[in-house]
């Protein structure tokens, strides 16, 4: 099987939006075999409530309601929990105001105390390794379709985004906080212009470059950049919750999008709820001949209508199975051409080798193969 993809040809079309902030039902999903439970089946449950540790990790209702027990779809064993609409918490929690206020042990407190490292590997790597970095970038970049959601949540967050960028770059003493745009990002070209005088350290750099342009390895590279992290604007948004609003996440917006769509979804949605509600709720109708992909068509890690939407899943791309198979390699040299680490994709794909150690994941040579030869095939 392979994915039909069209990226770099973005069309433009209307964007519909959703608020799927009520879903009936949250699940969890249960992987390890030493699960610690805190609620029991049938019992009540409070907004932010400790439910169970999975793994060392532990898991928080996020919204109040009713346990329902345990449930499975496609092999896969999730806790279930049933809203009661009422969105009741155990705390009354106040806000933080000046953040840029905070020390960088208060600030790193309220993220490890927050469990702030499971929203995203890019927070993960800073709570660890802050003292070694001197740039941060917030990368808005379009190289494809599934890449608008970033621009699409700094649009809708971008004063609450800034004002978190700056304080962290501040309070942790980064000399070189950089935001990178793609040159056709009208509507957030202007804002970051508008408001460069309030933020005048952070510098503001425009790019056209397409796939996979966006990988955070070849923006610190474009950049001429070292000890640099990249950030997107979703893991800003998390940040700012956690440490503006102090409190966890439990919300956070999607982008559905996919070549026969008549339109484009973006929708605000809780966390933990099935991708088949999702759709339901926006009347998204697939058929057989589609698949859902996770963050890239290109990259094609595909989910089932009955994973749910995690912290990892920005976007959604449904995209077309094709007849259309592997064909021969025919030696065209351009998977090496094009490779921004020079490898020669050719050498491990024919002798069924492991890529080196300095491949980087981005899939280019699957983009631009004639021949339709996948790396992860």
């Amino acid at each position: 099987m392979s994915v039909e993809n069209k990226s770099n040809k973005y069309i433009l079309k209307k964007t519909n939006e959703y608020k799927y902030l009520s879903p009936e039902y949250t699940y969890y999903l249960i992987t390890g075999n030493n699960t610690k439970y805190y609620v029991k089946t049938k019992s009540p449950v409070l907004k932010e409530q400790l439910v169970f540790e999975d793994n060392n990790e532990k898991f928080y209702a996020n919204i109040s309601g009713t346990v329902m027990g345990r449930k499975i779809f496609e092999d896969k064993n999730y806790l279930v929990i049933r809203n009661d609409y009422h969105e009741k918490y155990n705390l009354n929690k106040t806000l933080r105001k000046k953040i840029n206020k905070l020390t960088k042990r208060e600030m790193l407190d309220i993220l490890i105390n927050a469990d702030a490292s499971d929203y995203s590997s890019n927070i993960k790597y800073f709570v660890n390794n802050f003292d070694s970095i001197d740039s941060l970038v917030l990368s808005l970049l379009i190289c494809e379709d599934s890449d608008k959601i970033y621009s699409e949540v700094f649009n809708k967050y971008n004063s609450d985004i800034l004002e978190i960028f700056d304080a962290i770059s501040q309070v942790f003493e980064i000399k070189n906080p950089i935001i990178i745009l793609s040159d056709t990002d009208d509507n957030n070209i202007e804002f970051v212009t508008n408001l460069s005088g309030m933020y005048p350290d952070i510098r503001i750099v425009l790019s056209h470059d397409k796939y996979p342009a966006s990988h955070p390895l070849l923006i610190t590279r474009k950049l001429n950049l070292n000890n640099a992290l990249v950030l997107t604007s979703m893991d800003l948004y998390y940040l700012y919750s956690i440490i503006k609003r102090n409190k966890k996440v439990f919300e956070k917006t999607i982008y559905i999008t996919g070549e026969n769509l008549e339109f484009n979804y973006l929708v605000d949605t809780k966390l933990n709820v099935l991708v088949k509600d999702i759709f339901e709720f926006c009347n998204i109708e697939t058929t057989d001949e589609d698949i859902l992909c996770k963050n890239s068509a290109i990259k094609a890690e595909i989910i089932s209508p009955f994973d749910i939407i995690d912290s990892t899943v920005d976007s959604i791309v449904i995209a077309k199975k094709t007849c259309e198979k592997q064909k021969e390699c025919i030696n065209c040299g351009l998977c090496n051409k094009y490779c921004p680490q020079n490898i020669n994709p050719q050498i491990y794909k024919l002798n069924k080798k492991p890529f080196p150690g300095k491949c980087i994941d981005c899939n280019m040579c699957s983009y631009i193969c004639p021949s339709k030869i996948r790396k992860d095939i």
